[in-house]
C-alpha cells in the first residue's frame, strides 16, 4: 500500500468508527447521563442527537480533506503530519473507548467495536510504518501525543457544543 493510500484507509477508517458512534450513540446516551455525576449534567445537556450527529458529520470530512491535501502534496511534511495526527486521535478514542465502556457501561460503549477491531492494529501498523520510513522527523512524531489529547479533549468538546448550539437555535 502507497502512503496516499494509506492516509485514504485514514479516512475510510475513520467514517466506518463514526457511522458505528452514529448508529449506537442515541441509544447509550441516557444510560450515560444516569451513570456519571450529576455535576455533569449541565454539560451533557447539550449533547444532543442532532448536535452529536452533526459533529461526526464534520470530523469525518476532516480526515477525507487532509487525505486529498496529502495526496495533492505527496512531498508536504505538514500534510503527512497532519494526516498521522488524525490517527493519533483515533487511537487516543481507542482508551477513551475502552474506558467509558468499562466505567460508565459496564460493557459496550458506541464506537468500542470498531476502535478495537479496526483503530488499534491500524494504528500500530500505521505509527509502526511511519517511524520505519520517518513520514515526520522524530520530534514531529512525538508531538502527535500532545497534540491528540488537545482535539479530542478540549477542540473536539468545543465543536460538540457549539454544534449543539447552533441546533439549538
Amino acid at each position: 500500500m502507497t502512503r496516499q493510500q494509506t492516509f485514504w484507509m485514514v479516512a475510510l477508517l475513520f467514517a466506518i468508527h463514526n457511522a458505528e458512534e452514529a448508529l449506537t450513540a442515541a441509544r447509550y446516551r441516557p444510560i450515560a447521563r444516569a451513570a456519571l455525576p450529576e455535576v455533569l449534567g449541565p454539560v451533557l445537556a447539550g449533547v444532543t442527537d442532532p448536535a452529536q450527529l452533526g459533529t461526526l458529520l464534520l470530523v469525518t470530512l476532516i480526515p477525507a480533506v487532509l487525505a486529498t491535501w496529502a495526496q495533492n502534496r505527496p512531498g508536504s511534511h505538514h500534510a503527512r503530519w497532519a494526516m498521522l495526527l488524525v490517527q493519533g486521535v483515533l487511537l487516543l478514542n481507542v482508551v477513551w473507548h475502552v474506558a467509558v465502556a468499562t466505567l460508565v457501561f459496564g460493557g459496550y460503549a458506541p464506537g468500542l467495536a470498531t476502535a478495537l477491531a479496526v483503530n488499534l492494529p491500524f494504528s500500530v501498523y500505521l505509527f509502526r510504518r511511519a517511524g520505519t520510513e520517518a513520514w515526520v522527523g522524530r520530534r514531529a512524531l512525538m508531538a502527535i501525543v500532545p497534540s491528540a489529547l488537545l482535539v479530542h479533549g478540549p477542540i473536539l468538546a468545543r465543536l460538540l457544543f457549539a454544534i449543539g448550539a447552533i441546533n439549538r437555535r
